[in-house]
């Protein structure tokens, strides 16, 4: 019997031993597909620039990535620590900048930028801006000039 008690003990502790090997394993494969889900989704913008659609998705991105939209919200969440309509205004944002970096505020409507960046309203766009940028669109712009004369 004394025996017997201790060949189940030994089976026990071997059986656990594997669960727990199979669950990081698991977490590791979890972690994979979320990191190629995210590779996935950084190529699809760079090479597609979705984001200059105002009317662009996370079940649009879902569809064409062949994912769903929960997993790339996790995807992103995970990566990021944002949701997908900060991740969206992120890139948004950053397409704005480069434009008045090229001085585009000079040759066109902030208007015309912002709605070239996929905002459709202004108060959207200036709200994300601060958001992202901690400051007004248009203050960004004067420390820009700021910063060219120095």
């Amino acid at each position: 019997m004394y025996y017997q008690n201790t060949i189940n003990q030994i089976k026990e502790i071997r059986f656990n031993k594997y669960e727990v090997k199979e669950e990081k394993d698991g977490k590791d494969l979890e972690n994979i597909k979320f990191d190629t889900l995210y590779t996935a989704i950084l190529t699809y913008f760079s090479e597609k620039k979705p984001y200059c659609n105002p009317d662009f998705t996370i079940e649009q991105l879902a569809k064409d990535l062949n994912s769903n939209v929960k997993y790339i919200s996790k995807a992103i969440k995970i990566k990021e620590n944002v949701n997908f309509n900060f991740f969206l205004n992120k890139y948004r944002i950053s397409m704005i900048k480069e434009m008045i970096a090229n001085d585009f505020h000079n040759k066109y409507t902030l208007r015309y930028i912002y709605f070239k960046s996929g905002f459709r309203h202004q108060s959207t766009f200036n709200k994300a801006f601060k958001d992202i940028e901690g400051m007004t669109p248009s203050k960004y712009i004067k420390s820009k000039k700021i910063t060219a004369f120095e």
